[in-house]
């Protein structure tokens, strides 16, 4: 072993988690500025989950997509790590603008910040403070979309200026794709999502996040990789995203009927509410996500 080598290499890995953990504080500052009505870290503090839940899915996201940053060919460790801080200046650009489609279009009918901080009383009479399937749909957007730019900013070929173009088009993409998806699976399923999650049902928001995240983690096979042309990268996105839409919708009908062999995902979700059963659902969906992705 080449003691040197190592000593430098692990000076360089210092580096880069010193510049991503900066734009996990600079997230956090710019989400306290944005939501300045109100405490977040008090209502952490005070054990808000809703808070919580969109609070880590922003640190979860920001880290992921920062991952992606740091694959590729090296160009040397100064530009490696300017390239780098560009990169994070980008994603915490797009994270935010996932909070807004989340915000005015996923979840449409709903204030997601007035959401989080609401009081509620649950069946047993019991008072609490933000709505935890908010808060789970916003931190699974948030890592969706860490998931996408991971693709998008990951791999090498092609100049600068079309690195960031097409870290922009995939984003924008990968967006629809989710926006797309989500649609679907409101229009498959036998319930008001929307409804169900704008009444803090932590169940409806478990099935809707995980879905998201599953086709995400489909979507980064599509985009990470080298620049081989927006002919042939736009193609193969499109094939992948269909497939994977197609594949998680086939497969969450199976798990319905495998894993839930005596109720159902709409019983366990509108009537019992039951966070344990859509917990195993999705993950089982994101299971196979995973596997679909390593298969591609």
């Amino acid at each position: 072993m080449n003691i040197a080598a190592t000593l430098t290499g692990l000076g360089q890995t210092a580096t880069y988690v010193i510049v991503s953990v900066f734009f996990i504080w600079l997230v956090k500052q710019i989400d306290d500025w944005r939501t300045k009505d109100f405490d977040d870290d008090v209502h952490i503090d005070n054990g808000n989950t809703a808070v919580g839940f969109r609070r880590g899915g922003l640190y979860i996201g920001i880290a992921i997509a920062m991952s992606g940053a740091m694959k590729g060919a090296s160009s040397g460790f100064l530009l490696d790590v300017i390239q780098l801080f560009i990169d994070g200046l980008i994603i915490t650009g797009f994270l935010f603008t996932c909070r807004f489609i989340n915000d005015f279009m996923m979840l449409g009918n709903i204030e997601n910040d007035a959401e989080c901080v609401k009081e509620f009383t649950d069946a047993q009479g019991r008072t609490c403070v933000g709505n935890t399937a908010v808060g789970i749909v916003e931190a699974s957007m948030f890592i969706a979309t860490g998931f996408i730019l991971s693709g998008s900013v990951s791999g090498t070929g092609g100049h600068f200026l079309q690195g960031i173009a097409s870290a922009v088009l995939f984003f924008i993409l990968g967006q629809l794709t989710l926006l797309i998806f989500g649609l679907l699976y409101e229009m498959i399923t036998p319930f008001n999502v929307r409804q169900e999650i704008k009444e803090n049902n932590p169940a409806a928001g478990i099935g809707l996040g995980g879905i998201l995240i599953a086709l995400s983690i489909i979507l980064r096979t599509s985009i990470s990789g080298d620049f081989t042309g927006w002919a042939n990268d736009l193609t193969s996105f499109g094939i992948y995203a269909a497939f994977g839409i197609i594949m998680l919708l086939i497969f969450r009908t199976v798990a319905d009927r495998l894993l839930l062999p005596t109720t159902d995902i709409a019983t366990e979700v509108k009537e019992d509410k039951n966070v344990a059963a859509l917990i195993v659902i999705q993950s089982a969906v994101n299971a196979v996500a995973i596997i679909i992705a390593f298969a591609l």
